[in-house]
């Protein structure tokens, strides 16, 4: 089991998480390199040196690394819990009359805008093919990429003194273009409400089933209906950002709950062979270690974690409202709340990629949750735990959805209400009448994300950085440099390009040649 093997190693916690990464890149070379010569392979010594390097990888070598990126979570969160009680700010009002959000406020809103249901699906990105510290490598780079395109839209709100992307597009670029950045806008978040809707429509049924409901009322669409009534339409109709941190607050610890309880099962050990649970899974979702725990291999099922990792930091359409509704808004104070928001996803996603992987290995499913056992009440609670969190989620996907709809369609706020309740309906429908979304939503994620979350910044930063250097205005003339406005713009697009490109291939491999990627068909 994997408590004797952690018995039988030597040393104490600590000398092994100062184990360099470097004899674990001496380790993986020596059996890659092993292994990529069949001609050596009789050899008594070649074969002794790959059972070694797969020995030296248990899945309990890197406990210390998945405690300690809990603990950052923990840390990150008793922070956030003495600054909200002990340096609480007033809310302020803004323009239209709204209260500003303070920094930690701002700071949930935005990671629970970010980090959703998707996050169940990284352990199996790593379980399919790519090693988990490459994949944290991999993680590690789209937050930053992704963050510094988020943060670049606060600054430009900044410049243009405008709050949508049409509007601060159309201060300092073609109205078509602007006019084309709130229709991409109001496609994407159309798709991205129809997700949330399904996910709670599925999910709550099969809580109300679980609770012992039955007939009519335990169908997906009472239990949306029911969810409309009592819970979407009070958040929907919020239009302080303010308000919706708390629920964002929960859904946040709700998540973090998710990844906690798999923490525990990693930890007691109940999913190894002879655990408490390991005789009541599915012979495909017991623990599957033959190979060893993969650190640095990357092959071509790695494209599908990338993919997903493309398109697992979106939250960009609402980024300029949360920068206009910042109490005393700057790109400093902006930026350094989004740097707090980003770092905090991303630790939440290795996290999640670290325990998963090396509690199931191989095993892990598209949806972590579906290896643990029905019969496991811990990993019960975190099944509701996720359901409340998609909840939670959906009041500020529809914020952006009916901001760009209103922003194409320019219409004022007087006509707030009737818009809110007219797309909830629309929404709720869509949702009761399809319960997956195909084709059309993952490809449509990976072009409109790819476009939402670097092409339209990159633009912008172009057109903005071109204006200012055309402005007799100095006051704000040095907020992009040149080297930014062009080569660093021309490189942040090119990424998006390539992003576009590269997700609608991976989306089409995987609906029409899954082989190739090496998936199940």
């Amino acid at each position: 089991t994997l408590g004797e093997m952690g018995g039988q190693s030597k040393g104490t916690w600590v000398q092994k998480m100062t184990r360099t990464w470097l004899d674990w890149v001496t380790a993986g070379v020596r059996s890659q390199a092993a292994i990529s010569e069949p001609s050596s392979l009789s050899s008594p010594s070649s074969i002794a040196s790959i059972q070694l390097a797969i020995e030296e990888h248990l899945p309990t070598d890197l406990k210390w690394m998945t405690v300690t990126l809990g603990s950052l979570i923990g840390f990150a969160l008793a922070w956030a819990a003495w600054q909200a009680i002990f340096f609480r700010e007033e809310g302020k009002d803004g323009k239209d009359g709204v209260e500003g959000m303070s920094e930690i406020q701002l700071m949930f809103n935005i990671v629970k805008s970010v980090v959703g249901e998707g996050m169940l699906s990284l352990p199996a990105g790593i379980a399919g093919g790519t090693g988990l510290l490459a994949g944290s490598l991999m993680t590690v780079f789209f937050a930053g990429l992704m963050g510094y395109t988020f943060s670049l839209m606060g600054r430009i709100c900044h410049v243009t003194g405008e709050r949508s992307h049409k509007d601060c597009c159309a201060k300092v670029a073609d109205p078509w273009l602007a006019q084309s950045m709130a229709v991409v806008l109001f496609v994407k978040t159309i798709f991205t409400c129809l997700a949330f809707a399904i996910v709670i429509s599925e999910s709550f049924a099969r809580i109300l089933r679980f609770c012992g409901v039955q007939g009519i009322m335990a169908t997906s669409q009472a239990a949306l209906l029911l969810m409309t009534f009592f819970v979407l339409i009070p958040l929907c109709m919020q239009k302080q950002l303010r308000i919706l941190s708390y629920t964002s607050m929960i859904g946040c610890l709700g998540q973090v709950w998710v990844v906690f309880t798999m923490q525990i099962r990693y930890m007691d050990g109940s999913y190894v062979p002879g655990g408490q649970f390991y005789s009541t899974l599915r012979t495909q979702d017991q623990p599957n270690f033959t190979s060893g725990v993969i650190y640095w291999k990357t092959t071509v099922a790695s494209f599908v974690l990338l993919g997903s990792l493309s398109t697992a930091f979106i939250a960009h359409y609402n980024a300029p409202k949360f920068y206009s509704q910042l109490q005393d808004a700057s790109p400093e104070k902006f930026r350094k709340v989004v740097i707090g928001a980003f770092s905090f996803a991303m630790v939440i996603y290795l996290w999640i990629m670290a325990v998963g992987y090396l509690t199931f290995g191989t095993a892990a499913e598209g949806l972590i949750l579906n290896n643990y056992s029905e019969k496991d009440m811990l990993m019960t609670t975190a099944r509701f735990a996720i359901s409340f969190a998609v909840v939670f989620a959906f009041p500020l996907g529809f914020t952006g959805l009916r901001d760009s709809m209103m922003s194409t369609f320019e219409l004022g706020q007087e006509h707030f209400r009737y818009v809110t309740f007219g797309l909830l309906g629309v929404i709720i429908f869509g949702a009761c009448s399809f319960h997956d979304l195909g084709l059309a939503n993952s490809l449509g994620g990976a072009v409109l994300g790819a476009m939402i979350t670097m092409i339209f910044p990159a633009l912008l930063l172009f057109y903005a950085g071109q204006r200012q250097s055309d402005s007799s205005d100095s006051s704000d003339s040095s907020e992009f440099g040149r080297l930014e406005s062009t080569w660093a713009a021309a490189a942040v697009a090119l990424a998006g390009v390539v992003l576009l490109v590269f997700g609608s291939i991976i989306v089409i491999m995987k609906k029409f040649f899954p082989e190739a990627l090496h998936l199940p068909q």
